[in-house]
């Protein structure tokens, strides 16, 4: 599956398989980070980012996975688009029409308005980062927004591209 050596998760130890563990054992770890495992150091850390947004106070599942599908389509990440669909199918009620409306506008994201807001946001940083205004975030921060839950929320947007290219380079 990947040109480079990766770590199974029925073999893994050490930090490969404490990244894993942040996975329920009913839910398959995802490909994305068995591929991290080349590096056990950065899947460790990745894993870290992972609990950090499944336990994140503000940022809630359902704006995270839509946030996470509309970044891996802008950037043709299949296995993330499916990924994140299913989720949003499954957790979210989402149909195939729904999301193919919410790819063809987000605007129209079945969210409260400042959730809506952030999800732009992180869209226009993920797809235009050099039109972000200081009025975009005061906008934000106005909705209740921290800067913390901005930076998270885009970081989170933005980290989608390095796994895209990541993924394409080593997935055969």
């Amino acid at each position: 599956m990947f040109i480079l050596k990766t770590v199974k998760p029925e073999e893994a130890t050490g930090k490969v398989a404490e990244a894993y563990s942040v996975f329920p054992k009913e839910m398959p770890v995802p490909a994305p980070l068995i591929l991290m495992s080349a590096s056990p150091e950065l899947a460790h850390l990745q894993s870290g980012i992972i609990r950090h947004f499944m336990t994140h106070q503000k940022l809630d599942m359902g704006l995270l996975a839509m946030i996470r599908y509309l970044a891996a389509v802008e950037h043709d990440y299949t296995f993330c688009i499916n990924l994140n669909a299913g989720l949003l199918k499954m957790a979210g009620g989402f149909s195939d029409a729904d999301l193919g409306a919410l790819k063809a506008n987000p605007e129209n994201a079945p969210l409260e308005d400042f959730q809506k807001a952030l999800l732009l946001f992180v869209l226009k940083v993920v797809k235009t980062p050099e039109e972000v205004q200081e009025t975009d975030v005061e906008k934000l921060r106005e909705m209740g927004w921290s800067d913390q839950d901005i930076f998270d929320a885009a970081f989170h947007g933005a980290a989608m591209i390095g796994a895209s290219k990541l993924y394409k380079a080593f997935s055969r």
